[in-house]
């Protein structure tokens, strides 16, 4: 039998709320992930052209952390990106929050996840601004990451960046081509996150654990910001395309997928990730409930983005970045029709035809499952 997050989750979720307390949202989104595809979510009676039924289909839980029902998703947002970023070579950067910081994420995990957005948005229009680099509006994609590929809590934000941008009809190259030092990157990234939490802090709307006093966190900011924090900046790129696909990868699934679990047991799972370290494949064993924590912490805010579009890739600047596009000889951004689900799963060979005529499946019905009946909508 191969195990899946959500086997798991039916497996131990109950007993594991017998002991823990979940935030709202993290509950929520724990038994949508359960119930994902199962009669509990409803689902669709499959008909062809010619009417004959197919059976059922169960409805998907649509959370952004089920590792099992965002692939189409994926797919409209990667189709998306790659209709309007620009053809030229792009950077990706990583900004990481400093471990000792996480137990104020995790008190303040709403504010502290959009000043992370804020402080790396705010750095790289600054410097893009600034005449000293690149004195042009430069095009930016922002994705939200809360795990390491262990699985551990580790927030970051990754960075496709142009390496260039737009002044009012000229395209700019960066005087360098590594567009911005690392360094500065990371002392004005640094200075913006911390400036807001001391803020935070001294009009008491900063909460932290209770072991510590106000004093002692203020010691703790004090200390990270004479500390480096990590921004890892790879060689330039010369197309942003690999780093879309790449970033498209986790806009929906969660931290963990279902090929990554190798064994459940009645008390422990084992499962698989790539070492950063050792760049091999490893694997991780631990209890029920670690787990269980692990998955949870990585549950998305509901009605926060976990993406952001910045400068000329914003969504109001198309009329920005179609001059730049005009400057690097490039068409207008054109409409991007949305991938039907037919469409997805005829490319992939899993369009469903009728058992009965072999007419493909057109028409769905809505149905609700109570008790052992069937209930048309």
């Amino acid at each position: 039998m191969a195990h899946t997050v959500q086997s798991f989750m039916q497996q131990a979720l109950e007993l594991y709320l017998k002991s823990h307390r979940l935030p709202r949202y993290q509950l929520k989104g724990a038994s949508r992930l359960r119930a994902c595809r199962t009669a509990a979510m409803g689902g669709h009676a499959l008909y062809c052209g010619n009417g004959h039924f197919n059976g059922y289909w169960y409805n998907s839980c649509g959370h952004r952390s089920c590792p099992q029902c965002g692939a189409l998703k994926r797919e409209q947002w990667q189709r998306k990106v790659e209709g309007f970023i620009l053809d030229c070579p792009h950077h990706h950067w990583v900004f990481t929050l400093p471990h000792a910081l996480h137990v104020l994420w995790c008190y303040n995990r709403e504010q502290c996840q959009q000043l992370l957005f804020k402080s790396v948005r705010e750095t790289i229009q600054q410097l893009s601004a600034d005449s000293q680099y690149l004195g042009a509006r430069s095009g930016c994609i922002l994705a939200l990451h809360t795990w390491a590929r262990n699985l551990s809590f580790h927030p970051h934000i990754h960075c496709l960046v142009t390496h260039g941008g737009q002044r009012e009809t000229e395209w700019v190259k960066p005087k360098k081509d590594i567009l911005f030092p690392a360094k500065v990157m990371m002392k004005l990234f640094r200075g913006k996150y911390l400036s807001v939490l001391r803020g935070l802090l001294v009009d008491g709307e900063l909460s932290y654990p209770p072991e510590l006093s106000k004093a002692q966190v203020a010691s703790l900011l004090n200390q990270w910001g004479r500390e480096d924090w990590v921004v890892h900046c790879t060689r330039q790129y010369s197309h942003g395309h690999g780093v879309a696909k790449y970033l498209a990868r986790y806009i929906r699934g969660g931290a963990i997928k279902n090929t990554q679990l190798r064994h459940v047991s009645d008390t422990e799972v084992r499962y698989s990730y790539k070492s950063h370290q050792t760049q091999r494949t490893e694997s991780m064993t631990m209890s029920h409930n670690d787990f269980m924590a692990r998955i949870v912490s990585h549950v998305a805010l509901p009605r926060k983005q976990q993406y952001h579009f910045v400068g000329l890739y914003h969504n109001r600047s198309r009329e920005r970045l179609n001059k730049a596009r005009l400057s690097l000889g490039q068409a207008e951004v054109g409409e991007v029709k949305a991938v039907s689900w037919r469409e997805f799963m005829g490319a992939k060979g899993d369009a469903p035809c009728c058992e009965a005529c072999g007419e493909q499946i057109t028409v769905l019905k809505r149905v609700k499952f109570i008790g052992g009946d069937v209930k048309f909508c």
